[in-house]
């Protein structure tokens, strides 16, 4: 009795075990996990994060030297000047001059661009007392 309880028991473990690896093996699921662990395995191990904006910016801004007198002009001392270079050297000024005119009208445009930047629009206020001939 115990013989053919012990025969019964592992012809039915057998079957049991060749009936689920051949149910496993077809069945989708196993398939979708196994996919999403090397998804996950690749993303942990090979894949690497690009750089944010803003941490491109704050490398840069590291890199760079820090002109700390364009700073605070242009906190302090900006509004002034871009309302003296917006005022002269407005296109409208220039309107019987085409040359002069164009000129204004690039200049302008960069003073609007830098509106906040002291240092440039100083360069652009020297370029135009050269170009355009204005007093200040």
């Amino acid at each position: 009795m115990n013989d053919t309880l012990l025969a019964d028991s592992i012809r039915i473990i057998n079957q049991a075990l060749s009936n689920s690896n051949s149910a496993e093996f077809y069945n989708p699921w196993i398939w979708i996990a196994l996919l999403e662990l090397v998804i996950i395995i690749y993303l942990l191990f090979f894949y690497k994060k690009s750089e944010s904006k803003l941490q491109k910016l704050k490398r840069k801004a590291k890199e760079e030297d820090v002109d700390f007198e364009n700073i605070i002009n242009s906190s302090f001392h900006v509004k002034t000047l871009y309302d003296e270079l917006k005022i002269k050297c407005h296109p409208d000024r220039f309107p019987n001059d085409k040359e002069k005119n164009r000129v204004a009208l690039e200049l302008f445009q960069e003073i609007s661009k830098n509106k906040t930047d002291h240092k440039k629009l100083t360069e652009l206020k020297e370029i135009a007392i050269q170009k355009l001939n204005i007093k200040f």
